[in-house]
């Protein structure tokens, strides 16, 4: 607890407009704890607080158990990497690294085996001699990291790191990112947009949205047990049913659903989600009939082991994601009538 950076109550305005509303938030030491939201929901203002950049127009930052609101950047021992890089174009790689460790006050002696150990920790020790408009995007990025990291920071802060590169070096960059993190132990907060990116490598997901909290849990739980109608919306992909709830069961515009749910909420007016992984394609042998529902099947989208198919019924459009095989073996073409199952208890209800 003591090493624990704590958010207690911040809220940060712009004027008239609110970015950050009262939100309470703990980082464990060692954590990777990622900030995830559309553009405008509050997350990269809140690292920005959290980084001594903007100070909070209310609330609390404790790191240590001290509050830190008004140390300076530089007084905070965070390491930080921006969407930009950041770089100093006239410079050297080897003297972008060893800037920070200057600013830091390092000793001479032991700036160039500091600058050196951490080139070789993110793979471009031999890029040392080069300037950075002679390296790809990704390996800029990579310099960015290890200039943060050279001068031992408690707490590294990313910005949206990845965003402006390609979406294979993506992917490359953000499992060297998460490895790196867990070889060196640091604390780690992680500022994404990119839903995919926050549940491959985080410890913990924070939802964020109009400058609050809506959900912080472990990605696995985000995905499954989404805790309101716009984390189910923005994470992953789902199918949302709205209509009136009465003794288990849904009805809406389009059909009638029968809903097994654990859920607190037994009546009234209600939106159910269904992940298209849980929906289920009924071929001619199968005896099931309830929660059964006819479609035409409009679109088939290939995405390797998993194709997805949308199906239209009336006006509402269905989503369900089955194996390849599956989907060879059935022959299914554009246009082919198709009937979808609903297992009554694979739904989530959210109060409309």
């Amino acid at each position: 607890m003591a090493e624990n950076l704590i958010l207690k109550d911040i809220s940060k305005s712009f004027d008239k407009f609110q970015a950050v509303k009262k939100i309470n938030l703990e980082v464990g030491k060692g954590e990777f704890l990622t900030l995830l939201g559309p553009s405008g929901c509050g997350k990269s203002t809140t690292l920005r607080m959290i980084a001594g950049f903007e100070a909070p127009t209310a609330g609390e930052i404790i790191y240590k158990g001290n509050v830190i609101n008004d140390l300076t950047p530089q007084k905070r021992n965070f390491g930080i990497v921006f969407q930009s890089y950041a770089l100093f174009p006239h410079m050297k790689v080897s003297d972008n690294v060893a800037f920070g460790l200057r600013m830091h006050k390092y000793p001479k002696d032991k700036i160039n085996s500091r600058v050196d150990e951490f080139l070789d920790i993110v793979g471009l020790k031999n890029a040392k001699h080069k300037y950075p408009s002679e390296l790809s995007g990704g390996m800029q990025q990579r310099v960015a990291l290890a200039r943060a990291l050279a001068p031992s920071p408690e707490v590294l802060l990313l910005d949206e790191p990845l965003s402006a590169l390609d979406a294979k070096i993506r992917v490359k960059l953000r499992a060297e990112i998460k490895e790196l993190q867990t070889e060196l132990g640091i604390t780690t907060i992680y500022v994404t947009h990119d839903q995919e990116e926050a549940l491959a490598i985080s410890d913990r997901v924070v939802i964020m949205n109009q400058g609050t909290i809506e959900q912080i849990d472990v990605p696995v739980e985000i995905y499954k047990t989404p805790t309101s109608k716009y984390v189910a919306d923005f994470v992953g992909t789902s199918n949302f049913f709205e209509g009136e709830l009465n003794n288990g069961i849904l009805k809406t515009k389009n059909c009638t659903i029968k809903i097994n749910s654990s859920s607190k909420i037994t009546s009234g007016n209600i939106t159910a989600s269904m992940r298209p992984e849980q929906l289920e394609i009924i071929d001619g042998d199968s005896k099931i009939t309830e929660n059964v529902i006819k479609g035409k099947l409009i679109v088939i989208i290939y995405l390797g082991l998993i194709i997805r198919l949308i199906i239209r019924k009336n006006d509402h459009e269905i989503i369900v994601d089955i194996l390849e095989k599956d989907f060879t073996r059935m022959k299914m073409v554009r246009g082919q009538d198709v009937k979808v199952h609903f297992p009554s208890d694979g739904f989530l209800i959210f109060n409309n």
